[in-house]
């Protein structure tokens, strides 16, 4: 393994550590170490600025069961996101999601 491939493992694990920033949830059915937090983005539209939270995961890519495209379904500790944009990155996956619309 090269320098630099040992060095990105070396930041996943901390980053993904259940004693730092990771957490066990169950992913579509799977119970797997992942660190969520939310997220507010903006949308500008002439005068109108729209903001939206969306909760953001990120999990090692070989503990997914594959890639999500936009707009399926992900469930996490059983309540189902949708979601907005998926990438893998040197070993980890982030995605974000918007939130269930509650009544």
């Amino acid at each position: 393994m090269s320098a630099f491939k040992a060095l990105v493992e070396s930041d996943r694990a901390v980053f993904l550590n259940l004693d730092e920033f990771g957490e066990k949830h169950e992913v579509d059915g799977e119970e797997i170490t992942v660190a969520l937090q939310d997220e507010q983005i903006e949308a500008k539209d002439d005068d109108v600025t729209l903001s939206k939270t969306v909760k953001v995961m990120y999990a090692r890519t070989e503990e997914l069961n594959g890639r999500k495209m936009r707009g399926e379904a992900i469930y996490i500790d059983g309540v189902a996101y949708t979601v907005e944009t998926w990438l893998d990155e040197m070993g980890v996956t982030r995605v974000a999601m918007s939130l269930p619309e509650v009544w």
